[in-house]
């Protein structure tokens, strides 16, 4: 059994850079998690059509499906959140050059996502991630959910804290403001890029994570929507991880013309979706 003497010299101090990353990659794993109430529970981005039109039958076929829906996220949201980091990651959030870089970004984002119940639940998302990281910050800079009837708002945060806690979300909040202005739409793609950027220790690191969260998000609409169990849900799962970091990889060699090369049969079984007769999804 160790002695005390040995756990003193083999544990980090408080506040040690090994404590800060591990508490920038716990930031990362919660926005990323599937409880974190962003709404992307409520959206099979497409795959519910496959299944109604049977063409996604069993854990054979769901297997394939996640390895060809991650390969092609490359250049969807894997790109589009890789891009957005590597942009904020350079880029002072008051730069003119940053903010017409992200303009532009979410400009291209909203129009290469064509099918209308996907642009929506992307822009949903969004409002709903930034509501939530600047309610985790120290001095929120909105009141608290009014349904709630409690907590910090503004004026008790300043009260608490003042200066001595600064906002650790300076890329977000600037995406908040161009959302709010109406210079851009809001993407929730491109927003978990900029609190990669803000909070998380690596940006791939990040990047596997939310490509991860996408994943088992439509791992729980399989297992709902498809006939299979649980088991096989986390069984194909769990083989998709390759296609993960390979994912990751290309998304950091691509270029933002580079977005949006493939995937239209995702697009097209979104739009077929707005027209099912039943639906357990809203996209």
């Amino acid at each position: 059994m160790p002695s005390a003497h040995m756990k003193e010299h083999t544990m980090p101090h408080a506040g040690s850079p090994a404590d800060e990353c591990a508490l920038r990659h716990l930031a990362m794993l919660q926005a990323c998690d599937s409880v974190f109430p962003v709404g992307a529970f409520a959206l099979s981005n497409g795959m519910e059509t496959f299944v109604q039109r049977d063409l996604l039958r069993s854990s054979a076929d769901f297997e394939q499906y996640l390895k060809d829906y991650v390969e092609v996220a490359a250049y969807r949201e894997i790109g589009q959140m890789v891009i957005a980091g590597k942009m904020a990651a350079g880029g002072d959030p008051d730069d003119a050059g940053f903010v017409n870089g992200l303009a532009e970004l979410d400009a291209l984002c909203v129009a290469l996502q064509s099918a209308r119940e996907i642009r929506e639940g992307q822009n949903r998302m969004c409002m709903r991630m930034i509501k939530l990281v600047d309610q985790m910050e120290a001095q929120p800079l909105q009141p608290v959910d009014s349904r709630r009837g409690h907590g910090v708002d503004r004026g008790e945060a300043s009260k608490r804290g003042g200066a001595a806690h600064p906002r650790t979300i300076p890329h977000v909040d600037r995406y908040k403001r161009l959302v709010d202005s109406g210079t851009c739409f809001g993407m929730h793609s491109i927003v978990v890029g900029l609190y990669a950027a803000d909070k998380a220790a690596s940006l791939r690191d990040a990047a596997v994570t939310y490509c991860y969260s996408l994943l088992s998000a439509l791992t729980v609409c399989a297992v709902k929507a498809v006939p299979i169990s649980q088991y096989a849900g986390q069984v194909a799962l769990s083989r998709a991880f390759p296609e993960i970091v390979a994912a990751v990889d290309l998304a950091f060699t691509l270029a933002p013309d580079d977005l949006g090369v493939s995937g239209a049969y995702i697009d097209i079984a979104a739009m077929q979706h707005e027209t099912l007769y039943s639906r357990l999804y809203m996209s």
